[in-house]
């Protein structure tokens, strides 16, 4: 969730900027109609792929670690994100209904730094007008 990034950098003692660029990455997801909204997650440990980076769909699906799991435990346990706080890693129906609940609360306004970090427009959720 966007305010959970600040106080997980001040508890690293680290600025926001650095942290995405060390431990961070944006994700994409595909919501129900088919459209791709991005948001922010904890960097995957992958062979090529560095933490202040774009995941791709594809990306996202292989398996990976993550950045802030260190012999069998999360090191940022007291601050660990919503979602993984809420993951039930043998169940994937129930990972990506989790992250449609997420991802709307990346709004543009949350989404902007990280885009400017990035040099690329992110797309934030916007609601079905009614």
């Amino acid at each position: 969730m966007p305010e959970q990034i600040l106080p997980l950098a001040n508890h690293l003692g680290m600025s926001v900027e650095k942290l995405f660029r060390r431990k961070l990455a944006v994700s994409v997801t595909a919501m129900p109609g088919a459209k791709r909204v991005h948001g922010v997650m904890p960097h995957k440990l992958r062979d090529g792929k560095k933490a202040g980076s774009v995941w791709s769909l594809d990306e996202l699906a292989e398996p990976g670690r993550c950045v802030f799991f260190d012999r069998g435990k999360c090191t940022i346990y007291k601050f660990r994100p919503y979602e993984c706080a809420r993951m039930m890693h043998d169940r994937p129906d129930e990972a990506v209904k989790l992250r449609h609940q997420i991802v709307p609360h990346w709004t543009g306004t949350a989404l902007k730094e990280f885009g400017e970090m990035v040099g690329k427009k992110l797309s934030p959720h916007q609601p079905k007008k009614k």
